[in-house]
């Protein structure tokens, strides 16, 4: 089977090259005969002349479907007409592209094919089917009805094709889903392999409600005969990972940058005046000790639409727990100990935690970031 994958990939160019940019101008397929005659341009393939010919009639005939669905949108006077306008620029500015390659052999060679470059009016289209787009989704959110709910998320997921930053669209396309249902079923998939505490899953599926929060949008674990619910909360845990402890050890010597400070912490000032004279004076040893365990918790939490099973909306979510103790041992000159180390020198060394443990703690912190991103108050209103 690889042989003769490798076979049919080898001969992909020799296919491309056999293709006649006529009979694809026949069938309509002008952008292909577009790439077509480029590509043998550029390879030296074909009669220059011919090819020429071919690529000039491609273009023109590819160009006027655009610059005429253009021309009547304009002449339209809808507001609407963006996202159109857009779609058409972009194709005149991906066939522009596609034949800038040989621009130096057609400006050579004199061949009068016309090059526009549309990348303006592809950004000043975009910008303006995303302005357009999620003002119209607003007002769509307004009316209150589900209907509309739901168009409003078609408008604001547009937007978020267009531009993934554009202003709130998170928060307004989570908005249009939650007003569209007003019942969801939640689910929580652990679809990490891993071995989860016991009622981990059901204490992430106990999501207490406030009485606001339910106004807003419901949910249920399991549905009752006859319940109707449009909209699925999704929770996958996809990876949990625990590390082992571990312990760091680091042994230095340390001094004080003026020991002559250390006069004032003596009664008797020729006790200090010998001290100074000892070889380990303003010399202190430290050893310290840093111990760390942690636990990652990865999934994501998704929007789905109960009859078409279509992931409307995702987020990912990771949460952590850390287990840190730091400890110190420290020999000769005390006085020369840095004042951090003096604080943990007393502080035990711990056992640590187990794995559940660990687990359970970034379990709790995993359900505070679900809740928060499904009841998060900027689009709960």
């Amino acid at each position: 089977m690889n042989r003769i994958a490798i076979f049919f990939i080898m001969l992909f160019p020799l296919w491309l090259f056999a293709q006649s940019p006529s009979k694809l101008i026949e069938k309509g397929e002008y952008d292909r005969a577009i790439e077509v005659c480029v590509d043998k341009l550029q390879n030296g393939k074909g009669k220059k002349d011919e090819l020429y010919a071919e690529l000039k009639h491609a273009q023109e005939m590819a160009n006027a479907d655009e610059l005429k669905t253009i021309h009547e949108l304009r002449a339209s006077g809808q507001p609407d007409i963006w996202f159109d306008l857009f779609m058409a620029y972009s194709d005149l500015q991906k066939r522009y592209l596609t034949i800038m390659p040989v621009s130096d052999m057609l400006e050579a060679d004199m061949v009068k094919i016309e090059l526009t470059d549309y990348s303006s009016d592809v950004e000043t289209s975009r910008q303006n089917a995303a302005a357009y787009s999620y003002a119209h989704g607003l007002s769509l959110l307004k009316t209150g009805e589900k209907a509309d709910a739901g168009k409003a998320y078609d408008e604001f997921l547009l937007v978020s094709k267009l531009y993934a930053d554009f202003k709130d669209i998170d928060v307004q396309m989570r908005r249009a889903l939650g007003k569209s249902a007003t019942l969801a079923r939640l689910e929580v998939n652990n679809l990490s392999g891993a071995s989860l505490p016991p009622d981990f899953i059901a204490d992430i599926e106990d999501i207490t409600l406030t009485y606001r929060e339910k106004q807003y949008l419901d949910y249920v674990v399991r549905a009752k005969p006859g319940q109707q619910y449009s909209l699925i909360l999704a929770i996958d845990i996809n990876s949990v990972n625990v590390t082992p402890g571990t312990v760091n050890e680091k042994e230095y010597t340390t001094s004080h940058k003026n020991p002559e400070s250390f006069a004032a912490n003596y009664d008797d000032p020729e006790k200090f005046e010998q001290d100074k004279k000892h070889e380990d004076f303003n010399k202190c040893k430290v050893k310290e000790i840093y111990q760390i365990k942690t636990a990652v918790i990865k999934g994501k939490v998704k929007y789905i639409d109960k009859e078409s099973k279509a992931i409307m909306y995702a987020i990912p979510v990771t949460a952590r727990s850390v287990f840190e103790n730091k400890t110190a041992t420290a020999s000769g000159d005390l006085y020369a100990c840095p004042p951090e180390i003096v604080e943990i020198l007393d502080t035990p060394k711990l056992k640590f935690p187990k794995n559940g443990e660990m687990v359970t703690k970034a379990g709790k912190e995993f359900k505070m970031l679900v809740k928060g991103i499904i009841w998060d108050p900027d689009f709960i209103k």
